[in-house]
């Protein structure tokens, strides 16, 4: 068997958000090999540029765009403690490991002065900040 002609496809769907569309991006590729022990060494460079140009791709919606930039509010030593989502008119923060006192008193301050306020609940205890004072 004579191999002349590699075909690399891949895609990437995303959705950026729920209000949103689902959309997709594909790209193929075909090269002719001339050598057949070459084989390997094409496709693993072809799959490389593919995956290069859809890393590349970027949401642009801008209820991504208010996400995350509401991390922004915090310096970065505050920033690595916490993990930031969007939910029902809200920005929720969550600790990723226990703050401590001063720590959490930094993050509340910084929530509050966006309307924010801390909710209190056990393990599911968190900050909230409501979208349209952000």
């Amino acid at each position: 068997m004579q191999l002349q002609r590699l075909v690399v496809g891949k895609g990437k769907t995303s959705r950026p958000s729920e209000a949103e569309e689902w959309t997709k991006e594909y790209y193929e590729i075909e090269a002719l090999i001339e050598d057949p022990t070459e084989l390997e060494v094409a496709k693993a460079n072809l799959t490389g540029l593919i995956d290069g140009w859809l890393s590349k791709l970027k949401p642009t919606t801008t209820e991504t765009q208010k996400s995350q930039s509401i991390d922004e509010l915090f310096p970065e030593n505050l920033r690595h403690l916490l993990v930031f989502e969007e939910k029902e008119g809200f920005y929720i923060i969550k600790p990723r490991q226990f703050l401590g006192s001063e720590n959490f008193a930094k993050i509340a301050d910084i929530v509050k002065t966006k309307g924010g306020e801390y909710i209190s609940s056990g393990k599911n205890s968190h900050f909230r900040i409501p979208v349209k004072t952000s």
